[in-house]
């Protein structure tokens, strides 16, 4: 028997590119439905492909998706040297696009603690669109694993 595939607050933010507190706020309000496993909560994929599908959020994750980019390119100075990618990816549907998510939410987990390193995922129109930030090492290995 195989289990779903569980996410946590922090996987979601990451895939939809809104904060952990926004996440909790649709937790609170209904948007988003999950599981409480102990004092944490967990998505399936479903739970995550139905908030991609409301209009309010969708936008939401839009609007926060192209900040990311805007803020890099508005950054001042950086300290250290970094990169930023926009990876499209066709897909026909959005199940496809989570199961091409799952292993680079996996890498850069792994990543984070070998250095700065974003990601930020969406669904869009027979798409999968990765948004990878940070040092270009591991943006790069990051890209490995999409190509």
């Amino acid at each position: 028997m195989e289990f779903p595939r569980l996410y946590t607050v922090e996987d979601v933010a990451k895939m939809t590119g809104l904060t952990t507190r926004t996440i909790r706020n649709y937790l609170k309000d209904g948007r988003l439905k999950g599981l409480k496993v102990g004092a944490q909560w967990r998505f399936t994929e479903q739970n995550i492909k139905d908030l991609f599908e409301k209009q309010g959020v969708s936008d939401s994750m839009k609007e926060a998706k192209n900040q990311l980019v805007a803020d890099f390119l508005h950054e001042k100075r950086a300290e250290t040297p970094r990169i930023c990618t926009i990876f499209d990816i066709p897909c026909s549907s959005g199940q496809e696009a989570q199961t091409l998510c799952e292993p680079v939410i996996e890498l850069v987990n792994v990543l984070q603690d070998k250095g700065e390193i974003e990601l930020s995922f969406q669904y869009l129109n027979g798409r999968a669109r990765f948004i990878i930030m940070g040092d270009p090492k591991l943006v790069q290995r990051v890209l490995v694993l999409l190509a």
